[in-house]
């Protein structure tokens, strides 16, 4: 049995999927995500849950009576299929945590492209949930 296993990114709003075996999906994600987010490889965490995309099985003929039913199931298992995205805030609080002696406003501001209202407001929010803390004015580090 072939397994097929393909990796897909889009730039404009930093979603990685990955499809493949587990070990695959183990091996490239940490590195993936770091090339992109600018980080070494070393000092991306791994995510915490990985869904992977099973390989396709080959259906059967639906009798006549259950092609309805046969239509709705394919389309439900469609949906349970997500991969989980890389929001701003994953991407900002990576970052943050790649960088032991911390990191500044406005480098976040240049390695992300966001607005600095937008990282103020997804520092504010990481540091209510204890995911990083505040160094000092304009300056962030790990929790």
């Amino acid at each position: 049995m072939k397994s097929r296993s393909r990796i897909r990114f889009n730039p404009d709003t930093k979603e990685i999927e990955i499809e493949g075996s587990e070990a695959f999906v183990k091996t490239y994600f940490g590195k993936i995500q770091g090339v992109i987010l600018g980080a070494p490889a070393e000092t991306v965490e791994e995510p915490k849950a990985v869904k992977v995309r099973p390989a396709k099985k080959v259906k059967k003929e639906p009798k006549a009576a259950n092609a309805r039913a046969a239509k709705k199931a394919g389309k439900t298992a469609k949906k349970a299929l997500a991969v989980k995205r890389v929001t701003k805030t994953d991407t900002v609080v990576s970052l943050i945590r790649g960088r032991a002696e911390g990191i500044s406003t406005a480098q976040l501001k240049n390695k992300t492209g966001l607005t600095e209202r937008q990282i103020w407001e997804i520092v504010d929010r990481a540091a209510k949930e204890g995911k990083v803390k505040k160094i000092k004015r304009g300056l962030y580090g790990a929790a």
